[in-house]
């Protein structure tokens, strides 16, 4: 997620258990767009580091299959890696889950500021060529930090304007626009036989209030699915839940046994 780094949630633990029993290694990626690198990056340098982790574990750890695990913007870098990254490390990721795939131009919107002036001036600075000049810091209040993050004209519109590059996940795009953005997880689960599961915390303080969470996973699920509730992505609303599972009786290990029960369907890795 924004800003996160080592160990970004509590249930990594529990993850990590739940792998070694099945067989699995767990590898979590320190990138450059960890912590607050993430102001002056974007999906494609995600995908593109990503891809190289994954291939010197190939290469040199005798990895064999991957299962991607993201939590909060961690998603849009596993729906962008499945759709942008190298086809042979695409063909090898037979499962993932998305621990709340919010959408960050909703959430921006519980911040305090003035949102649509902060879009006007990165959309200023675009149109003059001028996509890496930095916003200026009140422009994207961090509400758990307590300061304002740095953040690039161009990173601050792929996340927070309509149709920015992260915007895959919004509740006012259509049923049409969303499964432009996330078909392709059908196709690949044709293709590959990737299963994806999707987990939506129904009270995730970075979501609206008022927005029907399970209303959205379905609308979000189907769009992977390219119409249809049933298809290689299922959904997993996770009831007491916040962000990152640390509030909410059990919640946190019913998501760790549902990403464990779809990594059974695959081989175990010697």
């Amino acid at each position: 997620g924004l800003s996160d780094g080592l160990i970004p949630t509590p249930y990594t633990s529990d993850l990590e258990q739940e792998c070694h029993s099945l067989g699995w290694s767990l590898v979590q990626p320190i990138l450059s767009s960890s912590y607050l690198g993430f102001g002056n990056g974007g999906l494609d340098r995600d995908t593109e580091e990503i891809g190289a982790l994954m291939n010197y574990l190939v290469c040199h750890r005798y990895a064999d299959n991957f299962a991607l695990v993201g939590h909060s913007t961690g998603c849009q870098n596993s729906i962008h890696f499945l759709k942008a990254g190298d086809t042979e490390m695409i063909d090898r990721v037979k499962v993932v889950a998305l621990q709340a795939p919010v959408s960050d131009r909703e959430s921006i919107t519980l911040s305090p500021g003035d949102h649509d002036s902060n879009i006007k001036h990165a959309k200023t600075l675009l149109s003059q060529n001028k996509g890496n000049e930095m916003m200026p810091r009140s422009s994207f209040w961090a509400p758990i930090l307590k300061y304002g993050v740095s953040s690039t004209a161009s990173r601050y519109l792929s996340l927070f304007d309509v149709n920015g590059a992260d915007d895959f996940f919004s509740s006012d795009l259509t049923n049409d626009e969303l499964t432009e953005r996330l078909g392709h997880i059908g196709r690949l689960g044709e293709k590959t036989g990737l299963r994806l599961l999707a987990a939506y915390s129904n009270k995730d303080e970075y979501v609206p209030p008022q927005l029907d969470k399970d209303a959205l996973l379905k609308r979000l699920v189907a769009a992977m699915n390219n119409g249809e509730q049933d298809g290689a992505a299922e959904g997993l609303l996770l009831q007491n839940a916040n962000h990152n599972l640390s509030d909410g009786s059990g919640d946190s290990k019913v998501f760790v046994q549902a990403v464990g029960d779809i990594m059974r369907t695959f081989k175990r890795i010697d």
